[in-house]
């Protein structure tokens, strides 16, 4: 009976292959014409795509720590700064979970294209409505490079933040270099029932493009402490999130 092992053996192989081979043939729904996409292609493309990583990694958070002057205790209390010595350094904590956060390339036409199917899927339109959304943001090509950063929560702390977000918000680039924020727009009524935070950064420098369409890595970092604390909230972001340039093409177009 040596041979059920094998044919199981055959079997199992020729379904793998044949599910790879099935994903290949359908192909990634930004490698087809929008009016083709199916609602799983839309929400792939805005979950977990080139544009809208699934993935992001916490930040450590800088702290400047002291020493209690009777226990000798380092902590971070806030009634202890006077007569005590500063102990700066890296603080992680687990105490707290961090907020839901999901974070868009928003300037992309693939992902404002599938938003706006979203939306019309949602409110039951026809599809050919798709190409007259399609040709609106064709039209609609942004000036700037937009991240948005989605959630009630994230905007309510990056809106009342201590910090200068153009010191904390920023692209770090593959060369080395870093990519500042230009300006912050917060949105909670518009084109789309989400709210989001939208980070501008300059798409040209020097009348050249500021990030080259083929590199491999843009990082994008986000980090801000909420001034007014509120109880059971969560009252901070630190975090980054990487994007692939050269993978963010649609039907094998630069779309950034």
């Amino acid at each position: 009976m040596g041979w059920v092992p094998v044919m199981f053996m055959r079997r199992a192989f020729f379904v793998l292959f044949l599910s790879a081979f099935t994903l290949l043939a359908a192909g990634l729904p930004w490698d087809k014409a929008p009016e083709q996409w199916t609602m799983a292609d839309v929400f792939r493309i805005l979950q977990n795509s080139p544009w809208s990583p699934s993935k992001f990694s916490l930040e450590s958070n800088f702290t400047q720590r002291s020493t209690n002057s009777q226990s000798g205790i380092v902590d971070d209390s806030r009634v202890n700064g006077r007569n005590t010595a500063v102990v700066p350094g890296v603080m992680f904590t687990r105490a707290q979970t961090m907020p839901p956060v999901t974070v868009l390339w928003w300037s992309a036409k693939t992902i404002r294209l599938a938003e706006a199917k979203r939306l019309l899927a949602r409110s039951g339109a026809m599809n050919a409505t798709v190409k007259d959304a399609a040709a609106k943001v064709e039209v609609n090509l942004l000036p700037d490079y937009i991240l948005t950063v989605e959630g009630d929560e994230p905007l309510r702390i990056l809106r009342d933040a201590r910090e200068d977000l153009h010191d904390t918000v920023f692209l770090e680039l593959e060369n080395g270099g870093v990519l500042d924020l230009m300006a912050v727009k917060y949105v909670e009524e518009g084109d789309t029932d989400v709210i989001r935070t939208e980070m501008h950064f300059a798409r040209l420098l020097n009348g050249e493009p500021a990030i080259d369409p083929e590199s491999q890595k843009v990082i994008f970092h986000c980090r801000a402490n909420a001034k007014k604390q509120m109880q059971n909230r969560q009252n901070a972001l630190s975090f980054r999130v990487e994007f692939c340039p050269r993978l963010m093409k649609e039907r094998g177009q630069p779309d950034l």
